[in-house]
């Protein structure tokens, strides 16, 4: 009986101990403590600056052209009958310093005839005259028929003057000075009356014909400055604006410029130009264009002191491809503005600055008919 109750009191004691073990493995973890909230903590955004300078600002297009002979300076040579050319003794581009031929031409057969009629019709009534003469003098004929007689003779007359005045009769060799800008014949060519031979520009000066943007055309005013120079030369000369054209080239689709050109300015004509225009200048506060913000108000831009960064409303002047004019209520030369990261600040936000390596190239000219 006592072995049986040893044996039953062992066993409970197994129970026991096993089911301690169970409870042991299949504890619930103790909860662990709560981390600290990092929702107050904002990262701090970092920004590149430089500085708002003092300086000029200016706005420049450039456009392309070609030289042309001054067109105040332009004469047409011409005759007033019809002609045929038998030399033709210059060449585009040629420079006359004296007066010095610079085409021949011989009456054509049609003005031949023309003469040879005129030369008959004046002796015929030259003839009809004198025959109305002697009737008016026998009382065959009257002052009305008298009349009649001489004014017959006299137109007569005064076309045969003028064709042979005007060389028709003739070999005729014409002469000028200055520069050739355009030969309109060839040789053996018939040439009507009036029809242009040859264009000389007598003052033997050139001008420049640049092509304009009409979006760009408004900004550019008599007088303007321009900067010349051939488009394989580094070299340039200063020309003005001399007139703007309003209406648009058919041809190219832009406004035509002329820009006038020293005396000394050594460009053969038709060569092709590039002309740099100023057409906008300031001295003002200069930011990069980086720096300035369109918002719904207009333009705001950001300015770091003390790691802090202020948002400052500001209206926009002389722009050009990289820099613009500002002007802004607390704004001065110096202060560092915001020209990388400002999209994600905030007025009152802690920045973390890097000072920018460049400063805006105020002055740099801008392409042609790129939007502003």
């Amino acid at each position: 009986m006592k072995v049986v109750w040893n044996l039953l009191v062992v066993a409970c004691l197994m129970a026991a101990a096993g089911f301690a073990g169970y409870l042991l493995g299949h504890r619930a973890p103790a909860p662990e403590a709560p981390e600290e909230s990092d929702q107050s903590i904002q990262p701090v955004p970092a920004v590149r600056t430089a500085p708002i300078q003092q300086t000029r600002i200016e706005r420049k297009i450039t456009a392309y052209g070609v030289v042309t002979a001054q067109t105040s300076d332009v004469a047409i040579l011409s005759l007033p009958f019809e002609s045929r050319v038998r030399k033709v003794l210059v060449i585009p581009g040629e420079r006359l310093d004296s007066a010095a031929p610079v085409i021949e031409l011989e009456p054509s057969p049609d003005t031949q005839v023309q003469l040879l009629q005129a030369r008959l019709a004046h002796q015929a009534a030259d003839k009809d005259f004198s025959l109305t003469r002697q009737r008016f003098d026998a009382h065959l004929a009257t002052n009305q028929d008298l009349l009649v007689s001489a004014q017959n003779l006299e137109m007569a007359r005064l076309k045969l003057d003028s064709l042979e005045k005007q060389g028709a009769g003739s070999i005729v060799q014409l002469k000028s000075s200055g520069l050739v800008s355009k030969v309109d014949v060839q040789q053996g060519q018939i040439i009507p009356a009036g029809s242009p031979l040859v264009e000389m520009s007598l003052g033997g000066r050139v001008q420049v014909r640049l092509g304009i943007d009409p979006a760009e055309a408004a900004a550019v005013h008599l007088q303007d400055r321009v900067l010349v120079s051939q488009t394989n030369s580094q070299s340039s000369v200063e020309g003005k604006v001399q007139m703007v054209s309003q209406r648009i080239n058919p041809d190219a689709r832009l406004i035509d410029v002329f820009v006038s050109l020293p005396p000394d300015a050594a460009m053969p004509l038709d060569a092709s130009v590039r002309g740099e225009l100023t057409i906008a200048a300031a001295d003002a506060l200069v930011v990069p264009r980086s720096a300035v913000l369109p918002d719904d108000q207009g333009y705001s831009l950001f300015t770091v002191e003390n790691q802090k960064a202020t948002e400052h409303k500001v209206t926009l002047g002389v722009q050009n491809d990289d820099s613009v004019q500002i002007n802004g209520d607390g704004l001065a030369a110096g202060q560092a503005v915001v020209i990388l990261g400002n999209l994600e600040l905030e007025d009152g936000m802690t920045v973390n600055v890097e000072t920018a390596s460049t400063e805006p190239a105020a002055t740099q000219p801008t392409t042609q008919g790129a939007a502003q």
